[in-house]
């Protein structure tokens, strides 16, 4: 029986790991661009911000969370051949894709990144796919739920980045792409995402979602605030834009009271991935809340917005948010607790998030000094837990324990 249940839960231990580190490779080169450009020490060209941008949204991001929606959707059952297969090579196409996606940015090239962007959008659908259709043999719940409406978001945010690629090749499609695209994939995919990872390892046991219609609303009102949002952008129709404002704030108050216990008991003060993921539900409540101030003072002149405002909200999104519930979830796949160089999680908690909060107060009050001196605390804090995780995912035992 022991083994039999191993097996269940192990079967794509192998792409789980192999996403992680990849996710893990591609966001050392975030980083880095990070560090230097917060340090104002290169003149980055634009064709290097946006990689730095795509290898955090797409590689790091995207690939560990099609991680998680392996785990997430292979735990407790056990998966026949024909599944495994497609589960096996769409993993392993996400993964080429979007690396090689990633260094079409770097190269600069318009056309390679039209090539690279349809071939990366094909890997991003068809793993989806094999996520919907699981949704037959699991029980769904509120996570799960949620994990699918952010992919969903992410695909259509990943057809406005293929156009917006076409748009920057020279073919005329449409200039609010450059606006429409980035608001999809921060507001539609990146909540709902960070909601379903840090609901899903803060609820051990959660009820199947006809037994919480809370939860299906708190879900239903994100996953449409992230689509008015991107229709009232796309189209220029301002009330869509503001009905993102009541959508997003009713469905993250509904977050925030069925999580309240959970939340109560995340062992602030304890070493462990726990508060990890509580952390990243509190930023989820810090960046509806910045996203609400954006909408309300700047929503019918978006370019008067300071850039500060974007690039904090960003940054609370990709680290705050993301970051916080996807090192958590590294953590338990590379043994957590019981693993070696245990301290990792306490670098995450204190010496990342101290960097972020840093470097965001250096965007609002626009102290170079602030983002100077927090950048690499931030940087340097991830780099660490990184190389920590990576070497216990490449070791022999590292095991993924749902």
């Amino acid at each position: 029986m022991q083994h039999e249940t191993r097996t269940q839960r192990w079967q794509l231990q192998g792409q789980i790991r192999m996403l992680f580190l990849t996710a893990m490779a591609l966001f050392t080169v975030t980083v880095l661009i990070g560090i230097l450009n917060g340090l104002d020490l290169v003149d980055f060209s634009h064709s290097q911000l946006l990689t730095h941008v795509h290898a955090g949204t797409l590689g790091w991001i995207t690939l560990a969370v099609f991680a998680a929606t392996l785990w997430m959707f292979s735990e407790g059952r056990t998966l026949d051949e024909q599944e495994l297969i497609r589960a096996r090579l769409f993993a392993n196409l996400a993964a080429a894709a979007i690396a090689l996606y990633v260094i079409a940015f770097l190269i600069g090239n318009t056309t390679l990144r039209v090539i690279m962007g349809a071939l990366a959008l094909t890997a991003i659908g068809s793993f989806i796919g094999w996520a919907m259709r699981q949704r037959r043999h699991v029980e769904m719940t509120v996570p799960r739920l949620a994990i699918l409406a952010a992919l969903t978001s992410l695909l259509v945010g990943a057809i406005l980045g293929v156009l917006l690629g076409l748009q920057t090749a020279g073919v005329d499609i449409s200039t609010r792409l450059f606006g429409a695209h980035p608001a999809t994939m921060v507001i539609g995919y990146l909540l709902l995402a960070g909601m379903a990872i840090a609901e899903w390892r803060l609820v051990p046991s959660p009820k199947a979602i006809g037994e919480d219609r809370a939860g299906i609303v708190q879900v239903a009102l994100l996953f449409l605030g992230g689509i008015t949002l991107m229709l009232g952008i796309l189209l220029d129709v301002f009330p869509l834009l503001t009905l993102n404002v009541p959508f997003e704030l009713i469905g993250i108050g509904i977050f925030l009271v069925r999580l309240r216990q959970p939340l109560k008991r995340a062992g602030w003060t304890s070493a462990g991935n726990t508060r990890l993921f509580a952390l990243s539900a509190l930023f989820l409540v810090a960046n509806v809340l910045l996203l609400a101030y954006l909408i309300v003072n700047y929503a019918d002149d978006f370019e008067a917005t300071p850039s500060w405002l974007f690039f904090a909200l960003d940054h609370s999104v990709f680290i705050g948010v993301m970051t916080n519930a996807l090192f958590g979830l590294v953590d338990e796949a590379s043994g957590g607790a019981l693993a070696a160089r245990a301290w990792a999680t306490q670098v995450a908690f204190f010496g990342m998030n101290a960097g972020l909060l840093g470097f965001v107060v250096g965007l609002m009050t626009q102290e170079t000094a602030l983002k100077r001196l927090f950048a690499p605390v931030m940087g340097v804090s991830i780099l660490i837990v990184m190389a920590v995780f990576a070497l216990r995912l490449a070791g022999e035992k590292a095991a993924v324990t749902p």
